[in-house]
């Protein structure tokens, strides 16, 4: 007499599969939103870099910051950033480049908001205390 003997996958293995699969794409997704924040850091610090250089070059040909204009101290719009002879990206909606005047001294902020609100990250520099600032508002 032969035994037969089924062929295929018991339900333990498939189980062990398909947890192994969920921990792997988890791990992936983290990833991946790590590695889309640090671009968007990236590029947000390279954006307001070279803002600061072209304002502090403006102050050092002229000798008067660009928001030392009484008429416009806030360069709030892509058409007033270009005006002013600054840099402006516009690659999406949920980006945000700011000039404006506080404490005497030019402040530019560049903002961008990812995926729905996950993240808005905001680099900020100030000529006050010549310091680059990273916030992650989660």
């Amino acid at each position: 007499m032969k035994i037969s003997r089924r062929k295929g996958f018991t339900l333990v293995e498939l189980i062990v599969v398909a947890t192994i699969v969920s921990v792997l794409s988890a791990l992936t997704l983290v990833s991946y939103r790590m590695y889309v924040r640090k671009a968007v850091v990236s590029v947000l610090k390279n954006a307001v870099m070279v803002n600061v250089s072209l304002i502090q070059a403006h102050y050092d040909i002229n000798g008067y910051w660009v928001t030392d204009d009484p008429d416009n101290p806030n360069l709030t719009t892509p058409e007033e950033l270009e005006a002013a002879g600054l840099v402006t990206r516009n690659f999406s909606h949920e980006f945000i480049m700011r000039v404006f005047r506080k404490d005497g001294y030019p402040h530019v902020i560049a903002r961008e908001d990812i995926g729905k609100k996950k993240y808005r990250i905001i680099v900020s520099y100030h000529f006050k205390d010549r310091k680059l600032r990273v916030r992650d508002d989660k």
